[in-house]
């Protein structure tokens, strides 16, 4: 297999992970960078053992340094319509998750949009499961406390 078949098997994955993590318009930049540096090594995608986990962590640890160096990530308020009789609370739950701190943030998009097991989780982020475990239960236990409010 070559660096493009890797590449086309994982794009959507990589992309949709760090929509998760830095918003849209800032997702294509994440992995094409990640991208862009894996390919300047020697053997490129096909040199790594296993591409996915070091991509998606590589995603993660990309999305971190943009997120600190550009420091555009900002809340989004989303206010109802006085005139609208349903409220649809989608939308703030989806803002409650983009505001969750990074590590937390690849867990929950991980687990809870991508289906994976917090096993499978853990090797993709790099770390032991019961760390995504705890990244969870701390999400879990920031967005019941944000109801409560």
């Amino acid at each position: 297999m070559d660096d493009a078949k890797v590449y086309q098997e994982l794009r959507f994955e990589l992309i949709r992970l760090a929509t998760a993590l830095v918003g849209p318009s800032e997702s294509e930049d994440v992995v094409s960078t990640v991208v862009a540096r894996v390919l300047e090594k020697p053997g490129g995608l096909v040199g790594l053992d296993d591409p996915r986990p070091y991509l998606v962590k590589s995603v993660i640890n990309e999305a971190r340094s943009m997120l600190r160096t550009r420091r555009r990530w900002s809340s989004h308020q989303y206010v109802a319509e006085l005139d609208s009789p349903v409220i649809d609370y989608r939308d703030e739950l989806v803002d409650f998750v983009r505001r969750l701190p990074l590590q937390q943030r690849a867990a929950t998009f991980l687990v809870y949009w991508e289906g994976h097991t917090p096993t499978s989780a853990a090797e993709l982020m790099g770390c032991r499961p019961a760390t995504v475990r705890r990244y969870l239960h701390l999400a879990r236990k920031k967005l019941k406390d944000a109801v409560h409010e």
